[in-house]
C-alpha cells in the first residue's frame, strides 16, 4: 500500500476525510511521513457532533488499520452496537459500499495480496446483521476471518452476556466467545441505550481482567454522553485509557468549511401552538387532530421540491393517531377540493415488521413533498436532512440529536425548529422519560427561542443529567452466565436488565397461518418475519388472550406461552390480529387478519434446535466414523494454525480423534442406518447418515458428545485431575453445546424398559452401567467399557464433573475457554458442511 489514508477514505466514500477522521485512523501525522501510519487500538470515547462522519470515521479506521495495513493489534471483528433496528440498516448499506468501493479500488490503491484477501472476504460475508431471528450467514463458524457485525443492543449484548436473544440457546456460548475475543466494539448513540451504557463499561473491564484471544477495545460515540457514564464499579475511561484517548473536533477541524457549515447551520427554534397536558385517551385524541391540522398547513407554506417535514413524537401511539389523522384530513381535503398540495406521508417507528417499515423507508430515501411522523427511531444515526422539524419535548441529549435532523448540512438559508411543549403531572404520563427531564429541558428550550438549534449554539447550553440508579453487572455474575443450562424449572438467568433500562424491554412477534395442532411443527422463523413489541401488561394480557406460541426445547415443538420474556420469540395465528402493515404493532385484536411474509418453503429452515436433535448427523451422504474424525482433524488443526492457538494443538488434536466416539453407541448407530440401502453403506461405523430424513435416538434426550466425554475420562483415569484431560473432556462434551457445564438428568428422564433398577443415574439419555463395545479406528483403541455416570455426583472418589469444570472456567477465564469451545465446534461444523458438498473438508 503506497497510497495514503486521505486516498484510501475517499476511494470508500467519495469524499476527503475531516481532521478528527484522520487523526483516528493514524494519530498525529509525523513530519516527513503523511498520513500512512497505524495507531495502537484502545478504548476511546468520541464526543464529535451530529452530521460530522462519526461512522465513517470509525469503520475507515479499522479498515485501515486492521485490513490495509496488516496490524495484528487490531481486533479481527468490527462490532457495530446500535440502539434500535431503523439504525442498523443504514449503517449495513454504507458498510456494505464503502466494502465494495475499496475492492474495486485494489489495483488503483496497490493493496496487497491479504488486503485484496480479506476486502474479497468482507465484501461476500460481511456486514452481518443480528437484529432478530436467526442471521443467515454462519459467522460464527470462521474466528479466522475478519468480520464486520452490526446490530442492536438488544441481540448483540445479550449475545456478549452468554443469553443471546432470538437465537438457539445451543449457540449461545460460540456468539458469547465471538463478541468477547479478539474484536473491537463501537457503540453508536449511547444517549438511547439506557443500562446498555454501564453494562459495555463493565465488559471491558472483564475483557482486561479475564484473560482474551486477541486485543480488545470498545469506542463509545455520541455528541451528548455524560462523562461520568464511563465511570462504573469496576471500570473508569478516565483512569484506565486517560483523556488521550477522548477523541473531539480542534481548531483544524473546525477551519473546514464543511464542518463550519454544519456547526452554524441556521434553522431558528420556535415554541409549536399545540401542547399536551395529559396522556388520556381523549387528550391525546384532540391533540392529534390538532397537531395534524398545524403541521400540514407549516407544510404548505413555503413551497420547496423534495421539501421534507420531519415530526418526532414520544410515543409509538401518539404518532399512528397523528398519522391517521393527517391521512383523514387529507383524504377531506381531496374529496372537498380544496387541496392545492397534497404531500406525500411516511410513518417510522420501531414496531414494524422489516418489509412494512421498508415502504416509508425508501420514501424517505428520496423525500418529495413528504411529511414524515416518526419516533425516537430517526432520532440519530438516519441521515435526514429536514427542512422543518417538529419535535415533542424530551430530555435535552435526545433534543440535540433532533436538531441534528433539521439543515443537517447547512446548505440552507432558512429552516424552521418547533418543539411542542409537554407538561405532565407524573413520570408514568412522561414516559419513557421522566418528568424532571422534560422540565430541565423546558428551561433550555425557553431561553433558545428566536436562536438557531445548532451544534454552534447547543454547545452553550449545560444541563446536568438526574442521577439515575442502573443495576451494574459484576465479574461473578459472567462467571455464573458462562452455564447455559437452565434451571430444575427451565428458566434462564435474566439479563434484560443488563441490556435495557426496565420500561424498554422487548420481545419478537410473528404471524403464521395454521389452525390448531398445526402450530407445534411450525419451522423456525426468520428476521423478516418479526416485530419487536414492547413487554407492557397490554403486550402480555394479548399474547395471553391470542394465545401465543414458544418454542419448547426439551420437547421440539411449539406450545403456548406461559411467560413473556425479553427477547423471547412467540408465534401467533394470522387471524390473531395486533398488527397492521400500514401503521404497525397496534396490540389491537380487532385488527384485521395479519398476512403472513414467511418467505417461501424452500427459503425456510427446519424446526428450531431442541435438546434431543440430531440434524447435522443426517447429510445425505453416509460418512464413517474414521472418515469424519480425519477431516475433523485436519479442519481443527487449520483452525489452530490461522490463529495461534499452538499452545493448544494437542489438546485440540486428542479433542478431534475422541469427539464422536459417543456415535459408536448401538441405538445411535440405528439411528443412522434406519431407511438406507445396507447393501451399499459402508459397513463401518458411521458418523452421519445416508439419509437426510431426520431422526432422534432412544432414549429421548440421548447425547453422544456425553458419552465421548465419558470415554475420554475414563480411558485417563490414571491422571483424572490433569488440567489438559479436563480441557479435552470440556471440548469433546460441549462441542453441540448441549453439555456443558453440568450433567444431570432431565425432567421424566428415566432409564429405557431393559432396565430393571429404575434408580441407576441417567444423563441426556447416557445410563449408567451400559456396556458400549469396543472401538478401533486411527489412533483409537478403546476396549469395552462399562458407562461409569459417578461424576454426577458431587463428593464422589474423583472430581464431579461440576468440579471439574467450574476450575478449568477459572483457570482459563469464561472468554478463553468459550473461544476454544466455539474454535473446535467450528471446526467440526466445517468439516460436516464440507462432507454434506462432497469436498472432504477440503476447504
Amino acid at each position: 500500500m503506497k497510497n495514503s489514508f486521505e486516498t484510501f477514505f475517499e476511494k470508500a466514500t467519495g469524499h476527503a476525510p475531516y481532521e478528527y477522521q484522520k487523526r483516528l485512523a493514524c494519530g498525529e501525522p509525523n513530519e516527513g511521513e503523511g498520513q500512512s501510519q497505524g495507531v495502537w487500538c484502545v478504548s476511546r470515547l468520541i464526543d464529535v457532533p451530529t452530521g460530522l462522519g462519526k461512522t465513517a470515521a470509525v469503520v475507515m479506521a479499522w479498515l485501515w488499520n486492521r485490513v490495509i495495513l496488516g496490524c495484528e493489534d487490531w481486533p479481527r471483528r468490527l462490532v457495530y452496537c446500535l440502539p434500535m433496528r431503523t439504525l442498523v440498516e443504514q449503517t449495513r448499506d454504507n458498510v456494505q459500499d464503502w466494502i465494495a468501493d475499496l475492492r474495486q479500488a485494489a489495483d488503483e490503491l496497490e493493496l496487497s495480496q491479504n488486503a485484496r484477501s480479506d476486502l474479497t472476504w468482507l465484501r461476500e460475508h460481511s456486514p452481518v446483521v443480528l437484529m432478530g431471528g436467526e442471521e443467515k450467514q454462519d459467522w460464527d463458524l470462521r474466528p479466522e476471518k475478519p468480520a464486520v457485525l452490526i446490530g442492536t443492543q438488544d441481540m448483540l449484548l445479550s449475545r456478549a452476556l452468554n443469553r443471546g436473544y432470538g437465537m438457539s440457546r445451543f449457540r449461545w456460548p460460540m456468539h458469547f466467545a465471538m463478541l468477547n475475543n479478539d474484536c473491537l466494539w463501537i457503540l453508536d448513540e449511547t444517549q438511547l441505550m439506557g443500562s446498555g451504557v454501564e453494562t459495555s463499561a463493565q465488559l471491558t473491564a472483564f475483557r482486561s481482567r479475564f484473560p482474551t484471544i486477541g486485543r480488545c477495545a470498545t469506542w463509545w460515540m455520541s455528541a451528548t454522553l455524560d462523562f461520568n457514564r464511563l465511570k462504573t464499579v469496576d471500570y473508569s475511561f478516565e483512569e484506565a485509557d486517560g483523556n488521550g484517548n477522548l477523541l473531539q473536533l480542534d481548531a483544524e477541524d473546525r477551519k473546514q468549511s464543511s464542518v463550519a457549515k454544519r456547526l452554524g447551520a441556521p434553522k431558528k427554534i420556535a415554541p409549536a401552538p399545540v401542547k399536551l397536558n395529559s396522556d388520556s385517551k381523549k387528550d391525546v385524541a384532540t391533540y392529534s387532530k390538532e397537531l395534524a391540522d398545524w403541521i400540514l398547513k407549516e407544510h404548505l407554506k413555503k413551497h420547496r421540491p423534495n421539501k421534507l417535514t420531519l415530526v418526532i413524537l414520544n410515543r409509538v401511539n401518539r404518532a399512528q393517531e397523528v398519522f391517521r389523522q393527517m391521512e383523514s384530513q387529507m383524504e377531506k381535503a381531496k374529496a372537498n377540493g380544496t387541496s392545492t398540495e397534497s404531500p406525500d406521508l411516511a410513518l417510522i417507528h420501531s414496531r414494524f415488521r422489516p418489509q412494512d417499515r421498508k415502504q416509508y423507508e425508501r420514501k424517505l430515501n428520496a423525500p418529495q413533498n413528504l411529511i414524515c411522523i416518526a419516533t425516537q427511531a430517526v432520532e440519530a444515526g438516519m441521515d435526514l436532512d429536514a427542512d422543518l422539524l417538529v419535535t415533542e419535548l424530551a430530555p435535552w441529549s435526545s433534543l440535540v440529536q433532533r436538531f441534528g435532523r433539521c439543515n443537517r448540512r447547512g446548505l440552507r438559508k432558512e429552516s424552521r425548529v418547533f418543539w411542542i411543549n409537554l407538561e405532565f403531572r407524573d413520570d408514568k404520563a412522561a414516559s419513557p422519560y421522566s418528568r424532571q427531564e422534560l422540565d430541565d429541558s423546558r428551561r433550555a428550550m425557553n431561553k433558545l427561542e428566536g436562536k438557531d438549534a445548532n451544534p454552534k449554539t447547543l454547545a452553550s447550553v449545560k444541563i446536568k443529567e438526574p442521577t439515575v440508579i442502573r443495576p451494574v453487572i459484576r465479574w461473578k455474575d459472567i462467571l455464573d452466565l458462562f452455564d447455559t443450562t437452565p434451571d430444575l424449572a427451565g428458566n434462564d438467568l435474566d439479563v434484560s436488565r443488563y441490556i435495557r433500562d426496565g420500561q424498554n424491554n422487548d420481545a419478537n412477534v410473528f404471524w403464521r397461518e395454521f389452525e390448531g395442532e398445526n402450530a407445534t411443527d411450525q419451522p423456525k422463523p426468520t428476521g423478516e418475519e418479526f416485530c419487536s413489541v414492547a413487554i407492557s401488561k397490554q403486550t402480555r394480557d394479548f399474547l395471553k388472550k391470542a394465545k401465543a406460541y414458544a418454542w419448547d426445547v426439551l420437547d421440539g415443538k411449539w406450545k403456548e406461552a406461559e411467560t413473556v420474556i425479553p427477547g423471547g420469540v412467540y408465534m401467533l395465528s394470522a387471524g390473531a390480529g395486533g398488527y397492521s402493515t400500514r401503521l404497525g404493532w397496534t396490540g389491537n385484536p380487532k385488527e384485521s387478519k395479519v398476512p403472513s411474509c414467511r418467505p417461501p418453503s424452500d427459503l425456510l429452515a427446519d424446526a428450531p434446535d431442541s435438546t434431543g436433535e440430531n440434524s447435522t448427523s443426517f447429510l445425505g451422504v453416509p460418512v464413517t466414523l474414521e472418515q469424519h474424525t480425519n477431516n475433523v482433524g485436519k479442519e481443527t488443526n487449520r483452525l489452530v494454525q490461522s490463529l495461534s492457538l499452538e499452545k493448544w494443538e494437542s489438546v485440540f488434536s486428542q479433542v478431534a480423534q475422541w469427539h464422536d466416539i459417543g456415535k459408536a453407541h448401538p441405538e445411535f448407530q440405528a439411528m443412522l442406518r434406519k431407511g438406507i440401502d445396507e447393501t451399499t453403506a459402508p459397513k463401518e461405523l458411521l458418523a452421519k447418515s445416508g439419509t437426510n430424513k431426520k431422526g432422534r435416538c432412544k432414549p429421548k434426550y440421548f447425547r453422544h458428545e456425553l458419552l465421548s466425554a465419558l470415554a475420554w475420562i475414563q480411558k485417563n483415569s490414571d491422571n483424572p485431575n490433569g488440567e489438559s484431560v479436563n480441557i479435552s473432556a470440556y471440548l469433546i462434551a460441549s462441542h453441540h453445546g448441549k453439555v456443558r457445564l453440568s450433567i444431570r438428568s432431565l425432567p421424566e428422564e428415566k432409564p429405557p424398559a431393559e432396565f430393571k433398577d429404575k434408580n441407576r443415574r441417567i444423563a441426556r439419555g447416557v445410563v449408567e452401567g451400559e456396556r458400549m463395545p469396543a472401538i478401533q479406528f486411527g489412533n483409537i483403541d478403546l476396549p469395552e467399557f462399562v458407562v461409569d455416570l459417578s461424576l454426577m455426583e458431587m463428593g464422589a472418589p474423583q472430581q464431579s464433573w461440576l468440579t471439574r469444570m467450574l476450575a478449568l472456567r477459572d483457570a482459563l477465564g469464561p472468554f478463553q475457554l468459550a473461544f476454544l469451545e466455539t474454535v473446535f465446534r467450528a471446526a467440526d461444523m466445517l468439516a460436516s458442511q464440507a462432507e454434506k458438498d462432497g469436498t472432504n473438508g477440503n476447504l
